[in-house]
């Protein structure tokens, strides 16, 4: 088996241990940038508590095949049908960003729409 982390492209690079901090709210740019110049050590990716996507990541990473988890039916939500108007830099930075995450763009904004609301809602001591 191959060892993924200690591959020659990480030569010069600077490594993050358990404690090591990693910096919060980078732009794609920023984080590329940090990523290309950092690496997790085993000990940090030992720390971690890997979700069902990472830890498919890390099955393909090793050449070997991701677990399958049963599948659950879909719950439908009463959902509603809105319109927003965008300018259209915006758009086209939604549509850039949805395509790196590879994810259709109206979920990406239904996404940061969920997420902005909860962090109001605790700010106003709502939740």
């Amino acid at each position: 088996m191959t060892d993924i982390l200690n591959k020659p492209e990480q030569a010069g690079r600077i490594p993050l241990g358990v404690g090591d901090a990693v910096p919060e709210n980078m732009t794609t740019e920023q984080a590329a940038a940090f990523w290309d110049t950092h690496y997790p050590t085993r000990e940090r990716l030992a720390a971690l508590q890997p979700d069902d996507e990472t830890e498919d990541l890390m099955a393909r990473l090793r050449g070997g095949q991701p677990k399958q988890s049963p599948r659950q039916p879909r719950q439908p939500k009463a959902t509603f049908v809105t319109s927003l108007r965008l300018d259209a830099d915006v758009e086209a930075r939604l549509k850039h960003v949805a395509a790196l995450k590879q994810m259709p763009y109206q979920t990406l904004l239904k996404r940061f729409i969920d997420e902005r609301l909860y962090e109001e809602e605790k700010r106003f001591d709502i939740i």
